[in-house]
């Protein structure tokens, strides 16, 4: 080993060195040690094959194996090639379909995110040599371009948000856009369905009669069930005050004949139904059974009335994931569902079918109702990045920093029954699924992957070179042994240096 350095110092080291004695003196005194060190090469040799002797085992080629390990660990001689894996290697590593995958997908997201070599092959080795040297002296380039990394993953997540055209930024200032909306548009509905009755009234056609006998038996057959269902005791007690119906011996209710304007006041009590249950159930059948009855009564104008009516039912009143968040609480001026609650209870937790009628009924309720829309997806948006940095750390400029599992958990949970696409457009939601992908390449190993997260292995490791210096170039002079474990240090550090740009600049980018 001696000698493989002087040979070394003899053709490479630079004229001027200044931690060490001068290049000749260092050959020279490496030549002169050179009968020492063979000397207790063949004592260690000669005792070793004695013990393996005795042994009855073959020693010599762990001990060349051994010796080979020490000189590259120590950088005296280059490693031995490793022979050629398919597909593994930096040349055909590049060229793989899974690593161009990777790659151009994210070069493909609105803010480009620059992989490492390691992130775009997933090569086990590769991404263990990234890891443990992140946290070396040398790493420095490997930690900015991380910082690059989650700098560009953020802004991924607010360039989502600028598309869509968001503008508020707080869920309590989302919530009330959205039921301002709301409020409006139910307004808006009540006062066209009131000025088509007053027309439908003006011109005499709420006079006909009409006999709600499906009505009344509907109320006679599931009364029973009134104390689960409050809106078959409301009904049955409207019935008999507006004159629709009367109370036989027997307790049950008999239909007598009534305007069309009295039936649709009867109407208006079904409308009041709870949204759960029994009392959503039976609401929505009695208006069913109504509808039914009274289809085709009275002219034209009680006909626009009526339909102008269910519209209004149809929109802001049938369904619970709009009629909440624009009812109040029972006997109080609070809303039944707080402003920084109605994402949570709009989004997180209703079906796909839900969101959908709620966005029809948003953006066909002019600018306010489709700006409402908006400022919800922008809320999506925000709320993707903030489970993935919720409880996470912050980089050196205090940027959060953005956990692959949070961020893929929450993606699902959306992404699992189709929320996702219904509340970004099937073409912003792969953005967000590219964009999870891209933050596991970035920042997640493979399975097996040894990468040792406590940092003593780079301590080790210096600790074993040092000492297999010091052993190696037992006998020579201190100036020697500094020299020599110097140019080592220089040559293992050159080595690690062009090994980490090679991380950095692997792949070329892929072109569109």
């Amino acid at each position: 080993m001696t000698q493989d350095a002087a040979q070394f110092l003899a053709t490479a080291l630079p004229p001027v060195l200044p931690v060490v004695a001068a290049p000749g003196q260092l050959v020279q005194a490496t030549r002169q040690a050179a009968p020492i060190v063979q000397a207790t090469a063949r004592r260690g040799a000669a005792a070793t094959q004695q013990a393996a002797q005795a042994a009855g085992q073959a020693v010599v080629k762990p001990v060349q194996a051994a010796t080979t390990a020490v000189r590259e660990t120590l950088g005296i001689e280059p490693a031995a090639p490793t022979p050629a894996v398919a597909g593994r290697g930096s040349v055909g590593a590049a060229a793989t379909p899974e690593v161009l995958r990777r790659t151009a997908t994210a070069e493909a997201l609105p803010v480009p995110v620059t992989l490492t070599k390691g992130a775009a092959t997933r090569d086990a080795q590769q991404l263990a040599f990234e890891k443990e040297q992140i946290k070396s002296d040398l790493g420095g380039p490997l930690r900015q371009r991380a910082e690059e990394n989650n700098l560009q993953l953020l802004q991924n997540f607010d360039t989502l948000v600028d598309m869509t055209d968001a503008q508020l930024m707080d869920l309590s200032s989302t919530g009330g856009a959205v039921v301002k909306s709301l409020t409006e548009g139910l307004t808006a509905a009540k006062n066209k369905t009131r000025a088509a009755y007053k027309a439908a009234e003006k011109a005499g056609e709420l006079e006909n009669n009409v006999t709600l006998n499906s009505v009344v038996d509907y109320i006679n057959e599931n009364i029973p069930e009134g104390d689960l269902a409050p809106v078959l005791k409301a009904a049955r007690s409207k019935a008999i005050a507006v004159g629709a119906a009367v109370q036989d011996e027997n307790g049950n209710l008999v239909a007598q004949p009534v305007t069309l304007k009295q039936a649709e006041s009867l109407r208006q009590t079904f409308q009041r139904a709870g949204f759960e249950g029994a009392d959503q159930f039976h609401g929505g059948s009695l208006r069913r059974v109504f509808d039914t009855e009274t289809e085709g009564m009275g002219g034209d104008l009680y006909k626009k009335a009526r339909a102008t009516r269910i519209e209004q039912a149809r929109k802001y009143e049938n369904r619970a994931i709009v009629a909440r968040l624009i009812k109040n609480r029972k006997g109080m001026e609070d809303p039944q569902v707080a402003s920084d609650q109605v994402f949570r209870k709009s989004i997180l937790n209703s079906s796909p079918d839900e969101i959908t009628f709620l966005k029809r009924v948003l953006l066909t309720s002019g600018n306010d109702g489709q700006q409402a829309w908006k400022e919800l997806q922008g809320a999506t948006v925000r709320h993707l990045r903030d489970e993935a940095t919720k409880g996470m750390g912050m980089d050196s400029q205090d940027r959060p920093l953005i956990s692959p599992a949070k961020l893929h958990q929450t993606v699902k949970a959306l992404d699992a029954n189709g929320r996702l696409d219904v509340m970004l457009g099937k073409q912003n939601a792969q953005i967000v699924r590219d964009l999870d992908d891209v933050v596991r390449y970035v920042t997640t190993v493979p399975p097996g992957t040894l990468v040792n997260t406590s940092g003593t292995a780079g301590t080790l490791m210096a600790a074993i070179a040092e000492a297999g210096a010091t052993g190696a170039l037992t006998g020579l002079p201190l100036p020697v042994a500094t020299g020599l474990r110097q140019i080592v240090k220089m040559r293992k550090e050159g080595r690690t240096k062009a090994k980490i740009n090679e991380a950095l600049n692997a792949l070329p980018p892929v072109q569109p």
